[in-house]
């Protein structure tokens, strides 16, 4: 069995790489790889820019479809979640983030989660999903004991404030209120988070332990960047090419291009996006040239290393590009 390594703390103003730093940056995601796949080349950036990255996976994805067949014997929930906490510090250490936080692990700020293992482990399950007869996403209908999307969003909000006092970030990244493209999980951490910001902020203005995040921003993709990428994968993969219809409805996380307020090019980070990608090998196969990748329903999907968001919380700052896109998440705060 794998496990990740101990997290490191956001102690005495030190980022990734040991070095004196106010910037501080927390990703708020559902399962082992969603971080990855939206997020990875600009967490990647920033560590190496020195900022503090923090990673807050909020269940341990047991409830995956393993893709390669020689892995098939990890299709149990047990299994495949301790296998998964695996590959997550592997892709962890491919794109440099060394704080990285399961929301229900002993130690994490808060109050105690309602599901203990034996070994006196915290968890949310992986609540799993199903698809309905058009192909879209909707909850399992036999979700796990401690689901994480029937938990009162209360209880995990009030943990992730905690950690949010503690480590006082100036930008929270998470999924806008589809959750990507409707997990149950991912709509749940939409939530969790926002709430958590909400408390935080509340506590702010009463106790010196609060603390008001300056900027929240949710993943998104610019429609036209995404349509125009569905094309061309179909017209390159030809009859090999599976994937969503460019020209009919996209997932949530797909808005119009004038919702996309920050473009992240972290081009040169790609490669070690491709690399984490690969450390997901339950869950994702990619491309032997590292261009495209695709999850267990096989859509074809490219390997993207400028990345958007949408400012729901906070003011614009700093430089943009042509655009008028913000060019840097921190830019306008303290630290930008």
């Amino acid at each position: 069995m794998r496990t990740a390594p101990a997290s490191l703390r956001f102690v005495g103003g030190r980022g990734q790489n040991g070095l004196m730093t106010d910037r501080s940056i927390v990703f708020v995601h559902a399962h082992p790889d969603d971080e990855t796949i939206n997020n990875g080349a600009t967490m990647a950036r920033y560590a190496a820019e020195g900022a503090h990255v923090t990673l807050v996976t909020c269940t341990r994805g047991e409830q995956g479809e393993v893709i390669p067949p020689e892995l098939a014997h990890l299709a149990n929930p047990e299994r495949l979640g301790d296998y998964r906490v695996g590959e997550l510090a592997s892709a962890m250490t491919a794109l440099g983030v060394f704080d990285h936080r399961f929301l229900g692990d002993p130690g994490f700020p808060g109050r105690p989660a309602p599901e203990v293992r034996a070994a006196g482990e915290v968890v949310y399950a992986d609540s799993g999903m199903a698809y309905d007869h058009d192909g879209g996403v909707v909850p399992s209908p036999n979700p796990p004991l401690g689901a994480f999307a029937l938990a009162d969003p209360e209880e995990p909000a009030e943990r992730l404030a905690a950690l949010l006092q503690e480590l006082r970030p100036q930008v929270v990244v998470t999924y806008e209120p589809g959750g990507g493209y409707g997990h149950p999980d991912h709509v749940q951490a939409h939530l969790v988070t926002m709430r958590a910001v909400e408390l935080a902020a509340l506590r702010a203005q009463d106790e010196s332990a609060g603390w008001a995040v300056p900027k929240v921003y949710w993943t998104v993709l610019p429609e036209t960047l995404a349509r125009e990428s569905l094309r061309t994968l179909r017209q390159t993969l030809g009859a090999d090419y599976v994937g969503p219809d460019p020209e009919e409805r996209l997932p949530s996380m797909v808005v119009p291009d004038n919702q996309v307020t920050a473009a992240i090019d972290a081009t040169a980070y790609t490669g070690a996006k491709v690399e984490a990608l690969r450390a997901h090998a339950t869950q994702v196969t990619v491309s032997a040239d590292g261009s495209v990748f695709a999850l267990s329903n096989h859509a074809t999907q490219p390997v993207l290393g400028l990345e958007f968001y949408h400012l729901v919380r906070g003011q614009p700052g700093g430089r943009t590009d042509e655009k008028g896109r913000e060019i840097d998440l921190f830019g306008g705060t303290v630290a930008g």
